[in-house]
């Protein structure tokens, strides 16, 4: 108990944040919408963060870019084919090695969301380190495509503590977190079958915030059936712009 103690207090001497979360939404049912943990609920609202949009038939659709697999391209024409903008998470990495598909997103209307420089925990990061990460992407970005990042960051992994959250805050980024996500980082695994169409459609909701990853075959394949049949069933895709709009007019 005595190292233990010792040990927390070294880490806040470091400024390590200590009270760590795994964030994770559960799977919806029924189409119901997901219930948190109440603590982490706290912690990422009071703090400019979300997980989930209002209880209306609204839709966010969101996806981390860490590498690339060869089929972002694809995603694109999907989403300009069916007019609907996103947000796309990006790494250093990727910025690095996809500079013209990250242009293109911009060009086509997409925002691009900070998933930081070295997608470290932020949870074993100081608060000097989680900045810097953040910051040092958003300085490339802006060099290499000309125009500023948007101030969305989306904690690596979804680790995140109330410090890190309340340092973010403090320093004008907002979290987004998710409501609706699935296995489908496999970047070598290709279920077929309609997978990523049957995960979504089967655990959609109200203001679903929709985590998908850009390096798998099936939600490039089955991306268009799945917007859609959203769109039939009377669901309306917003922007990360709409959902924040109240607290950045604030």
């Amino acid at each position: 108990m005595r190292k233990l103690l010792v040990l927390v207090l070294f880490w806040l001497l470091l400024g390590i944040n200590v009270s760590a979360y795994s964030f994770g939404s559960g799977v919806s049912k029924n189409h119901q919408r997901p219930v948190i943990d109440s603590n982490q609920k706290r912690i990422i609202e009071e703090n400019n963060g979300v997980y989930i949009g209002p209880d209306c038939k609204e839709i966010y659709l969101t996806f981390d870019c860490g590498y690339e697999n060869g089929y972002t391209s694809t995603i694109l024409d999907t989403l300009n084919k069916t007019n609907i903008k996103a947000i796309f998470f990006i790494t250093e990495h990727y910025l690095l090695s996809s500079k013209d598909l990250v242009k293109r997103m911009v060009d086509e209307g997409h925002i691009i969301g900070n998933h930081t420089s070295s997608h470290k925990d932020f949870t074993k990061s100081s608060s000097e380190e989680i900045i810097n990460d953040i910051k040092s992407l958003e300085t490339k970005f802006e060099k290499i495509i000309g125009v500023s990042m948007s101030k969305y960051v989306r904690p690596p992994r979804g680790e995140f503590s109330e410090e890190s959250q309340i340092l973010l805050a403090k320093n004008g980024y907002y979290s987004v977190f998710w409501s609706l996500a699935y296995v489908d980082w496999n970047k070598d695994v290709y279920n077929g079958n309609h997978y990523s169409y049957h995960k979504v459609m089967d655990r959609i909701h109200n203001g679903a915030i929709i985590l998908m990853h850009t390096v798998g075959k099936d939600n490039a394949i089955d991306l268009e059936d799945i917007i859609v049949d959203l769109k039939k069933d009377g669901y309306i895709f917003k922007t990360m712009e709409h959902l924040f709009r109240p607290r950045l007019l604030i």
